[in-house]
């Protein structure tokens, strides 16, 4: 499990590299992929960042080019954080080659050894999540 999480970091760190950002950046880029529109305050709770830091990191991916700032059209007070298409293009450019080759290596699964993989996946990230350091 910690070889897996170490190739997953190197592959973390090598992508953050090709977008030109840094680890952080990366993950908050990615939450806001999977969960934009966001406040920054949704942003800095997911990312378990302080409001403070996650204004550094919406103004440098802004500054890149991967994101943008809107008012929210429900309420003109909040601002809301998403991530801009060709930002999304371009981290799957970078992604596409791993899916392949982790679709190729998993081929020889059959669906019910997946489903275990799936919901021990499921359970690692419970497990962690609850037992993040406060």
């Amino acid at each position: 499990m910690r070889d897996y999480q170490v190739a997953v970091d190197i592959f973390d760190e090598g992508v953050a590299d090709k977008l030109g950002v840094n680890r952080t950046d990366l993950r908050c880029l990615d939450i806001l992929d999977r969960h934009a529109p966001m406040t920054a305050g949704a942003l800095a709770q997911a990312a378990r960042l302080s409001s403070g830091a996650v204004t550094f990191v919406i103004d440098r991916l802004e500054a890149a080019g991967y994101v943008r700032r809107h008012r929210d059209e429900t309420d003109r007070r909040r601002v809301l954080v998403e991530v801009v298409p060709e930002a999304c293009e371009r981290v799957t450019d970078l992604h596409l080659p791993m899916i392949a080759d982790a679709r190729r290596a998993l081929a020889g699964f059959s669906d019910e050894e997946v489903e275990v993989v799936r919901r021990f996946l499921e359970v690692g990230r419970g497990v962690f999540e609850r037992n993040v350091p406060e």
